[in-house]
């Protein structure tokens, strides 16, 4: 089955497809343009970016997008037929079909209550607490720390749920005082794991001993349901819904019997690494009753996820459970758009005419941002010249403004970069990224060298500059 996103994880964003390169001294190539190892190394050495592997890799997808957004403006492509456009919104087209989806099968799962509120506020389901801070330094001598447990005990001894608000003008804690120490309702896993342990060790409406965190000493009296009991309810509500949906997921992939392929962890790094080069790759990292994700469906959605969201760094860094969980939590997904497909969701002609129009506006964006709007490049080739090479030109003038951080930085939204990518011939040199690395060491120190006064070089009559052959 088609890879999707649900609207409930994130936006899809930038992501980019690889080819081979046969030249090893060629980074990436984009239609007949060519990103030198060369010029690559210089940009990742004279920058203050790690020297690796992904980063060079980032790098030169960024150069290959802009170069195939060069290319389509020189054809005056705007990529705008009903076929590409709906491959390349694909994230946006399924995920609102799967919000009607949901909207459906959704319904009533607020009112499905598991058990009454006072009762879950009690299990801890939110918290509600006030606190007096005794701050403690975390170079604080023995002496200073038992001054402030004494001080905290002090207080403890004179607290009592009357005059406990009262009691927090003693609070270290900015603000403490004004708001009686309140810290309001809070879920589990919002607090360092010491306090909550201190507020779950005591029923609402009792006072702590005095706890022990890495902040210093607290004090806590945990608030009686009744006085939390309207804030209470919505979050209730919503937890109703939170827990009606993961009883529903695992019900979806239980009935499906999903299993994961062993070393599916191992794999699924790999993935994260350098999930271009697994574009291809049908291995199963899951299976399932109505069918399996493949190596290259999960890189589809590794690389639909927006870079803030700063996916494939948790991957990489995670332990091997956690991946698990994420892979998991794909199939769960592709499950629940299989659902979907059966249910017939689809988008009505507005929706869809609405999601056209944004993206024709963003591809005319694109355009001028990098300055290749078909028309303005027909006029200057009036005057000689072939119109794809000034639009090479103008994107190679403006990267180099861009890596000495003299423009600001223009993003190929996802649906555009997809389109782009399907239409024009690109590559990324797998084998020539290893020699930008090691090339851009060589520049990183040749530039450490020079800023510390060792090795400049004598002072050079003036002449005429050369053409830099490495830019292309």
């Amino acid at each position: 089955m088609k890879s999707y996103r649900l609207s409930v994880l994130a936006a899809a964003a930038f992501a980019v497809a690889c080819g081979a390169a046969s030249n090893p001294d060629v980074a990436a190539t984009a239609g007949d343009q060519q990103l030198s190892v060369t010029r690559l190394a210089e940009i990742l050495g004279t920058s203050q970016a790690p020297l690796e592997k992904d980063v060079a890799r980032s790098i030169a997808e960024l150069w290959v997008n802009y170069h195939l957004v060069g290319l389509s403006g020189a054809k005056a492509d705007s990529l705008s037929d009903k076929k590409t456009m709906d491959e390349a919104l694909w994230s946006n087209i399924d995920n609102i079909r799967v919000k009607k989806f949901y909207d459906n099968v959704s319904k009533g799962w607020a009112d499905q209550v598991p058990g009454p509120d006072e009762q879950r506020y009690m299990n801890g389901e939110a918290m509600a607490a006030r606190h007096i801070l005794v701050k403690v330094e975390a170079n604080a001598t023995p002496e200073q720390k038992a001054a402030a447990m004494k001080k905290a005990e002090g207080i403890r001894a004179e607290a009592t749920p009357a005059n406990f608000a009262k009691l927090a003008a003693k609070s270290d804690e900015p603000g403490a005082g004004e708001r009686g120490g309140d810290l309001g309702l809070f879920g589990k896993g919002m607090m360092v794991p010491e306090f909550e342990k201190c507020v779950m060790a005591i029923k609402p409406g009792e006072i702590s001993p005095v706890c022990t965190t890495s902040f210093g000493y607290h004090v806590i009296y945990r608030s009686p349901y009744a006085d939390v009991a309207e804030k209470f309810a919505p979050i209730a509500k919503q937890r109703n819904v939170q827990i009606a949906e993961s009883t529903y997921l695992a019900k979806v992939e239980s009935s499906n019997a999903v299993e994961l392929a062993s070393g599916v962890a191992v794999k699924a790094k790999a993935i994260a690494r350098n999930p271009l080069g697994y574009a291809k790759d049908n291995d199963k990292l899951a299976t399932y009753k109505s069918g399996s994700l493949t190596a290259s469906e999960f890189a589809d959605w590794v690389s639909a996820y927006p870079p803030n969201a700063q996916i494939r760094p948790q991957l990489l860094s995670a332990p091997d459970t956690l991946v698990e969980k994420f892979v998991r939590q794909i199939v769960r997904n592709e499950l629940v758009l299989y659902q979907a497909d059966s249910a017939k969701a689809v988008l009505d002609t507005a929706e869809l005419n609405n999601l056209y129009l944004n993206f024709k506006q963003a591809v005319t964006q694109t355009w001028t941002a990098l300055n290749v709007e078909p028309s303005k490049l027909a006029d200057s080739a009036k005057a000689g010249g072939d119109k794809a090479k000034i639009a090479a030109s103008r994107v190679d003038a403006f990267f180099d403004k861009l890596i000495k951080n003299e423009t600001q930085f223009v993003d190929v939204p996802y649906p555009v970069a997809r389109a782009l990518q399907r239409k024009f011939s690109f590559s990324i040199n797998d084998v020539g990224l290893d020699k930008v690395v090691e090339k851009a060491k060589s520049v990183r120190a040749t530039a450490d060298s020079l800023k510390a006064g060792k090795g400049a070089p004598a002072e050079a009559p003036a002449a005429a500059p050369s053409p830099d052959t490495t830019k292309k």
